[in-house]
């Protein structure tokens, strides 16, 4: 397989067999095939959510509890099954919140891009330049090339945003560093609205299109949006 194809599905399947034999003899292949292999179990854990002991037992008896003290007046067939059926639908739908809750927290896209900058702080720690061709062999597996960064690069891995595999960076500019996170999308999935989010530290800029959502987060008072048309300008598509 060429080089593009072995990128496209090592990143759709980091455990494809055929894409770990083509690896076996390139060092470069095979860094990155370490490197989504290793995010692919981080994702795995962060995602294996373990469900409280007796959660079930307690929904249903919450459940009858209420149903206790609330009489409805129904007539016909539905009022001999309804107790059943609204108690299996109840725990259904608790079991299925609690889980959304765990596994899925209810943060806003620009909530969970400061939660994550404030979160990852030793992205900051480094002052060694990474070179653009690092990053693009890391953007490839997501189809895109950077043209440049207003910047140097001091940062480049592969992050977990929202669940998406996503490609996390930090470059230096003018104004500090700053935080770019590049999360490929589809007709199926968005952050939802664009725009800009800030707290007491950082601000910062989300915009999105067909193809992927770039997120740019600074310090409090950067200049934002001409940094992110400096990146979405220079992000192309392969």
């Amino acid at each position: 397989m060429n080089d593009l194809e072995f990128r496209r599905r090592l990143f759709a399947d980091p455990n494809d067999k055929e894409v770990a034999i083509e690896a076996a003899n390139n060092a470069e292949q095979q860094a990155l095939l370490n490197e989504l292999q290793a995010f692919d179990t981080q994702l795995e854990k962060a995602l294996d959510v373990k469900v409280p002991d007796g959660l079930a037992e307690r929904i249903l008896a919450n459940q009858q509890a209420d149903d206790a003290q609330n009489v409805v007046v129904k007539k016909g067939w539905f009022k001999r099954y309804k107790t059943p059926f609204a108690t299996a639908a109840s725990a259904t739908f608790a079991l299925s919140l609690y889980f959304m809750s765990a596994t899925q927290a209810p943060l806003l896209a620009g909530e969970h891009a400061l939660a994550h900058v404030h979160h990852e702080q030793a992205a900051f720690a480094s002052n060694a330049k990474i070179t653009l061709q690092t990053v693009n062999d890391k953007l490839s597996l997501f189809g895109a090339k950077l043209d440049a960064l207003p910047g140097d690069i001091t940062y480049a891995t592969f992050c977990n945003f929202k669940g998406q595999k996503s490609l996390h960076l930090v470059f230096q500019s003018e104004h500090g560093p700053m935080t770019v996170f590049i999360v490929p999308l589809s007709g199926k999935n968005s952050l939802g609205s664009d725009g800009k989010f800030k707290d007491d530290r950082y601000n910062g800029i989300i915009e999105q299109d067909s193809n992927a959502a770039t997120v740019l987060v600074a310090d409090l008072g950067s200049p934002v949006e001409q940094y992110q048309k400096n990146v979405a300008s220079a992000l192309r598509w392969l």
